[in-house]
């Protein structure tokens, strides 16, 4: 026995340094992926935790070290001064109540170095704990072994650190570790002692062979990767349309990656009353990308125009409609922006009159000021506007028309296409056109090729387009399905392959009626489900005139029917219909109670359920994780706590042949305890084993009453009080 200890000592401090090791390479990423600074506090809090577990320091004195070297760590880190002075632990103190009522708010980035540091600690402090229960009692490191190489791998791919040394240590310490491990079980096991067994004959071999298959796995010839690389087909997906795989409808400035699908989002953006319903506009972009929309002009050069509320709005790309009324409306904002959306035919804009508005001409969107830099929301403003009416005539004309020969810059910025854009695109523009002769025609016709050909409106179904594939071929000629940021787009597209300028207009549609304020006006509720885009086509002498590709929309526009009509008996100018509301995309799983005014459908529903897991997926896999975690380490030391479940249970228990059931429920608990039963041995023979281990007689009176009953004894009820109570003595010492 004096020889064997010396051996069983240096082993058991190799299967701990071996740990330390492992939980170090957790570590060592923190300073390339985070801003954390020195790591040498932890890495020294590691080691001391460790030490105090193999040498079995007491629980209360390993505490009180822990503690201290916390706070002495947390002086070193964010103080001055000397640790025994009296001021620091007042602002630490202070600092850590503030940070604890912070926590409770979930306001997380607000979180104090100081507390995090703390937080850390405390992670660590748990993570040696369990280190030392998979090495001491469980023996087994396999668990924790995968999940430092999950970790290692994820860290080496989506993040700038490299992993390939690592990945070599984790292999050759994590090996050594578990072959020690197995090791050990075997000792324990077979209860060999002295001469029965050499543990080096053991531990030589294994390092040896460890060694020699690292280097030649390391020098070795590597062969090509079998799987694609992941990561460029999880970026594209998670930056696709804006920013996230799943994207969440509403207005963005970001339209430089289209696709993808979203959820809805019925979030009320404002509330709007009106006279007529119609589009609502913030903005027009130019620049085509092959991916998306962009400006092609920066902001500080597109020569912003200046407007005081109750001013015209310097438009300049249209004309008035001066046969028409002017109309007014007014805008309660519930999610404020710093810009105004506006109707068509737009004049003034009251309700910044401490301020100014700011309108650019590229973009023509309005945005308020209250400063020379200084943007402002506002809550409410009121809306003046004339409904434009467009001359179909000056459309139809606009191909002879010679005022754009002029004006070379503008057609080149509003016909723009890359390079890349296929020709079967143009191709395509040409056939839908053929039997047409000018530009307003043609426009029609490409407007009404998504409806004649079957497009369908899709939110979910939408795929990114892949590296190099452009965003209107996929939709023209592969999915055929999309949203109005499909529709819109690809009408700009085959408008400007015909030499028309053309621009990818954005704001929100009509929105959903909430009811009737008076004789005059109606209250509109309009959400983020209600974001939209269009087209806007340039007619010379007309301006800008907008047009509504998207299946199941209308965008209510209204035309001068002044074309010249051939004299016919009973011939009538025909009459533009309009409909009172736009038509919207058919929502599938409408549930009939929504007709009836009850406000509740399953696809609502299910757009709540979506939208709220897309906004809380972070917190719900962290939540989940925590709660895994949490679970693993209770059932890992479950034979702690389950002893006192099982005596709460069985003292509720007044049956008398409960017995039998708390018996067996016991030999379980000792198994788990570590005392498990040989093969072929019998009740009375591991009885006596029990008892000298304990040194109690309370497992052979368990037992022998055990076998009274299976050999058709009848228990009464003091016998079972009586015998609970040994019961209850023995299984608590399993907690220990």
């Amino acid at each position: 026995m004096s020889r064997e200890t010396p051996k069983h000592n240096i082993v058991t401090m190799m299967i701990y340094l071996f740990g330390f090791l492992l939980l170090w390479e957790w570590l060592r990423p923190l300073q390339v992926v985070t801003d954390t600074g020195s790591l040498t506090y932890f890495i020294v809090f590691i080691a001391l935790s460790l030490v105090l577990s193999y040498f079995r320091i007491h629980y209360f004195i390993t505490a009180a070290v822990k503690l201290v070297f916390i706070l002495f760590a947390i002086h070193g880190l964010y103080y001055s001064g000397s640790f025994f002075t009296v001021t620091w632990p007042g602002a630490f103190l202070k600092d850590l109540w503030m940070n604890i009522g912070l926590t409770v708010g979930r306001e997380w980035p607000s979180l104090s170095y100081e507390y995090r540091s703390l937080l850390f600690f405390v992670l660590l402090w748990l993570m040696t704990y369990l280190l030392y229960y998979w090495l001491s009692v469980r023996k087994t490191i396999l668990l924790f072994y995968v999940m430092t190489v999950t970790y290692i791998c994820l860290i080496d791919t989506f993040t700038i650190y490299e992993g390939d040394r690592a990945i070599i240590r984790i292999v050759v310490f994590g090996f050594l570790l578990m072959g020690l491990l197995a090791l050990e079980r075997l000792v324990q096991k077979e209860n060999l002692r002295g001469s029965r067994m050499s543990r080096h004959r053991w531990i030589v071999p294994l390092a040896v062979m460890l060694g020699v298959s690292s280097v030649v796995a390391f020098a070795a010839p590597k062969a090509d990767p079998i799987w694609p690389d992941p990561v460029p087909y999880l970026q594209s997906f998670s930056e696709g349309a804006g920013g996230s795989g799943v994207n969440r409808i509403g207005y963005d400035t970001d339209d430089s990656k289209l696709g993808g699908p979203f959820v809805g989002d019925p979030t009320v953006v404002f509330n709007a009353e009106v006279t007529r319903e119609h589009y609502w506009k913030i903005e027009t972009k130019d620049l085509y990308t092959g991916k998306g929309w962009e400006q092609s002009i920066p902001d500080d050069q597109q020569g912003a125009l200046l407007f005081d509320s109750e001013e015209m709005v310097p438009f300049t790309t249209s004309e008035p409609d001066d046969e028409s009324e002017v109309e007014t409306e007014k805008v309660m904002v519930e999610r404020t922006y710093s810009h105004v959306v506006y109707p068509y035919g737009i004049e003034t804009i009251t309700g910044n009159e401490e301020g100014f508005f700011s309108f650019n001409p590229i973009t023509e969107k309005v945005t308020s000021y209250q400063g020379q830099d200084r943007t402002v929301k506002l809550t409410d403003y009121e809306l003046a506007y004339r409904s434009p009416s467009y001359s179909q005539k000056k459309m139809k004309a606009a191909e002879n028309d010679q005022g754009l020969k002029d004006r070379v810059e503008f057609v080149e910025r509003y016909t723009q296409l890359p390079e890349t854009t296929p020709q079967r695109v143009r191709d395509l523009a040409v056939d839908i056109t053929s039997e047409e002769e000018n530009w307003y025609d043609k426009v029609r016709a490409i407007e009404g090729y998504f409806s004649e050909k079957a497009y369908v409106y899709d939110q979910f179904d939408v795929p990114v387009p892949e590296e190099g594939q452009d965003y209107v071929d996929q939709f023209l000629f592969e999915t055929q399905r999309g949203y109005c940021d499909n529709f819109s787009t690809s009408m700009v597209v085959l408008v400007r392959t015909l030499g028309i300028p053309a621009r990818w207009a954005k704001g929100y549609t009509e929105g959903e009626y909430s009811r009737q304020v008076d004789s005059n006006y109606k209250l509109y509720e309009v959400s983020n489900n209600n974001a939209h885009s269009w087209v806007e086509v340039f007619f010379p002498e007309v301006g800008w005139v907008p047009f509504e590709p998207t299946v199941g929309f209308s965008n209510n526009v209204s035309y001068q029917y002044d074309l010249d009509v051939p004299d016919r008996d009973n011939s009538e100018v025909p009459v533009p219909e309009r409909e009172e509301t736009p038509k919207q995309p058919v929502q599938p799983d409408e549930d009939a109670s929504s007709a009836d005014g009850s406000g509740f459908s399953l696809s609502k529903l299910w757009d709540d359920i979506q939208t709220f897991f897309v906004e809380n997926w972070g917190k719900l896999v962290m939540g989940f994780i925590l709660m895994f975690i949490v679970a693993v380490g209770m059932y890992m030391i479950r034979r702690r706590w389950l002893p006192y479940v099982l005596i709460f249970y069985y003292r509720r228990k007044s049956s008398v042949g409960v017995f039998s059931e708390a018996y067996l429920s016991l030999i379980k608990q000792l198994d788990r305890y570590g005392l498990k039963m040989d093969e072929g041995q019998t009740l009375r023979d591991y009885s006596r084993y029990i008892d000298s281990f304990f040194g109690t007689h309370e497992m052979t009176s368990l037992t022998n009453h055990y076998e009274r009953i299976l050999y058709g004894q009848r228990a009464t009820e003091d016998e079972w009080t009586k015998m609970r109570e040994l019961w209850e003595n023995l299984i608590k010492r399993t907690t220990g």
